[in-house]
């Protein structure tokens, strides 16, 4: 059986990754980049070659478990990282969420995206406009909402306390179709924000899997 390695932000949101693969029926291994969202942060917006030695130093490490196929479960990392290209020159395939917001765009001529940080709106909304020019993002980020998560508050007290009633209103008034995941803690919230809008909430996570199970 092909096992996949997933690399993260966090050990919570490697862990997510992990069990989206194993859900179905695969073996997945995880490899977190940092210990807390905080210090993610701050790595994802330090030096962009300290990045891309720690990613390759992981991407190493996999390739020398005979691992093939990486999932890089995190936008935000994602969007300041080219783990394709990396993973590229090390004879991996890598997938991440931004392979999906370009097919979510190509569907929508407005989307309101909900991020972890402003790092990982600004990837999403450059993967989805290179992809559909057209799309109109409108685009929040709330790092205490994966802080949340992490911490296991609620789901629906998280909601409250981060005020997500009110984004969702600003996204509905200026025209978007949909509300898009920008970070993968987020599917924790995923039904206290369906509560609170008529606006369909997207979730990548499930196309990834496909696309990552499918090779």
């Amino acid at each position: 059986m092909i096992k996949i390695a997933v690399i993260a932000g966090t050990p919570v949101d490697t862990r997510m990754g992990v069990d989206l693969i194993t859900g179905r029926g695969a073996e997945a291994a995880g490899f977190p980049v940092s210990r807390t969202p905080e210090e993610q942060t701050a790595f994802q917006v330090g030096s962009q070659p300290a990045r891309e030695a720690a990613v390759g130093a992981i991407l190493d490490r996999i390739r020398d478990r005979g691992m093939e196929r990486v999932l890089v479960y995190c936008n935000s990392l994602s969007a300041t990282v080219d783990a394709h290209a990396l993973g590229a020159a090390r004879g991996l395939r890598v997938w991440t969420p931004m392979d999906v917001y370009g097919e979510i765009a190509r569907r929508h001529r407005r989307v309101g995206v909900l991020a972890a940080n402003c790092q990982g709106a600004a990837g999403v909304e450059r993967a989805m406009v290179n992809a559909s020019p057209r799309t109109l993002v409108f685009g929040a980020a709330d790092l205490r909402l994966v802080l949340g998560v992490e911490a296991g508050t609620p789901p629906e007290a998280l909601a409250e306390d981060c005020g997500l009633g009110h984004l969702l209103r600003f996204f509905a008034d200026n025209g978007a179709e949909a509300v898009v995941l920008g970070c993968t803690h987020f599917p924790y919230v995923k039904e206290a924000l369906q509560r609170r809008t008529a606006l369909p909430i997207l979730d990548p996570a499930e196309r990834l899997a496909e696309l990552v199970l499918a090779g």
